[in-house]
């Protein structure tokens, strides 16, 4: 597939290489290093952005560029989401007939604004229709506000500009748009293709310890091995429990893979002493740490 100078050239701008932008002298390895660096912004935004149990949303990716479905695709996979994805305005507006999304991220341009516009249109009337109040989000990299206020006006919840941050701030967005209940079980955050980490919000009761293997057995079968317990919040631990270190122990190490806790507190220690586990599972003292051991 042929790319334009124009396409190169927002390459280098997402991975924030200014100077390639009026250089005249562009070759593979420039685009494939720039492509490189907008794969590292991907995979480098803040652990502390967790999100609450996003994998349960349905997401809609309306994009006719093939890199954006991607960089989309990837940065939402990273946070247990596996969107699905229309290429031009028709395809998209047949998907929300069938579906009903919790969040459409639309490229206005797809190709053309107009395009854009009339699915803006589609999506909020029919979320008018269904009366469920998902969200309609759009990512652009125009500089014209006249076309951002048009969004707005057509009932858009947030317009993100394609600036070096933009994933960033989509991942704040859904963050805060979809918050799960205080008292849910645990926040989970993929760190990388091996390495899931859980934060647990409640360890009082067994229902919260079958949600979490629940989903550590989900991503075993997504080839997701290592298992990283942040357990930052968990103050007070009944000794009782302690099989639920060694059930996630087992887990991990039957798939090949680690359970390593971070930030365990002196009861947690107690705890995997008690079930002798404290020689067996590696407690360390950040989640940078953790990840670190895990990798090793």
């Amino acid at each position: 597939m042929d790319i334009t100078r124009e396409q190169v050239n927002k390459i280098f701008e997402l991975a924030s290489m200014d100077d390639k932008i009026s250089s005249n002298e562009i070759n593979l390895s420039d685009i494939s290093e720039a492509l490189i660096e907008i794969e590292r912004k991907i995979h480098s935004f803040s652990p502390e952005l967790r999100i609450n149990s996003l994998e349960t949303k349905k997401i809609l990716i309306a994009d006719d560029l093939e890199l954006s479905i991607y960089q989309l695709t990837t940065l939402l996979k990273r946070i247990g989401v596996t969107p699905s994805v229309a290429r031009h305005k028709e395809e998209a507006i047949s998907e929300l007939q069938k579906v009903q999304f919790d969040c459409v991220i639309i490229d206005l341009f797809i190709p053309d604004s107009s395009d854009g516009l009339d699915l803006i249109q589609a999506a909020v009337k029919r979320r008018n229709e269904t009366g469920v109040n998902n969200k309609i989000v759009v990512i652009s990299g125009t500089d014209d506000d006249s076309l951002v206020d048009i969004c707005y006006q057509m009932g858009v919840d947030f317009y993100i500009r394609k600036d070096k941050d933009w994933h960033t701030k989509l991942l704040k967005y859904l963050g805060s748009s979809f918050q799960t209940d205080k008292n849910a079980a645990y926040t989970r955050y993929i760190i990388n293709n091996s390495i899931v980490s859980y934060t647990p919000k409640n360890f009082n009761d067994t229902k919260y310890f079958d949600a979490i293997i629940k989903n550590i057995n989900s991503s075993m079968f997504t080839g997701i091995k290592n298992v990283l317990f942040d357990l930052k919040e968990i103050t007070h631990f009944d000794l009782d429990n302690a099989y639920i270190f060694a059930d996630i122990y087992k887990i991990c190490a039957e798939n090949g893979g680690k359970f390593v806790i971070a930030n365990a507190s002196v009861n947690i220690k107690e705890a995997l002493a008690f079930a002798y586990l404290e020689d067996v599972i590696p407690c360390t003292t950040s989640v940078e740490e953790a990840v670190t051991l895990i990798q090793s």
